[in-house]
């Protein structure tokens, strides 16, 4: 949903890098800080991510998430995403590197 806070995204084949350890401290930086949140599932018969995140995160040992803001047409010409999404994202980040 369009400006209804950042997206954690999860699948249950582990193609993205988020893991429920990420994913819990994401949600209190978010909770710590009153930005909303939401969660993006995958469903596990179809394919989706399958970028570098998860073979390097298993590689160097770093705990790693994947989010991001809502978007219509993703890797279209023509995204579509809410005004206040990213300037939610960033103030949890900001949140993150002050800490």
């Amino acid at each position: 949903m369009l400006d209804a806070g950042p997206v954690i995204k999860i699948n249950a084949n582990q193609r993205y890098a988020s893991n429920s350890e990420s994913v819990a401290f994401f949600k209190s930086l978010c909770n710590e800080l009153t930005v909303p949140y939401q969660t993006f599932v995958m469903r596990n018969d179809m394919a989706c991510g399958s970028t570098i995140g998860p073979l390097t995160a298993a590689e160097l040992g770093i705990n790693t998430i994947d989010i991001g803001v809502a978007t219509f047409a993703m890797h279209s010409i023509r995204e579509l995403a809410g005004a206040e999404d990213p300037q939610a994202l960033s103030s949890v980040v900001t949140h993150f590197y002050n800490r």
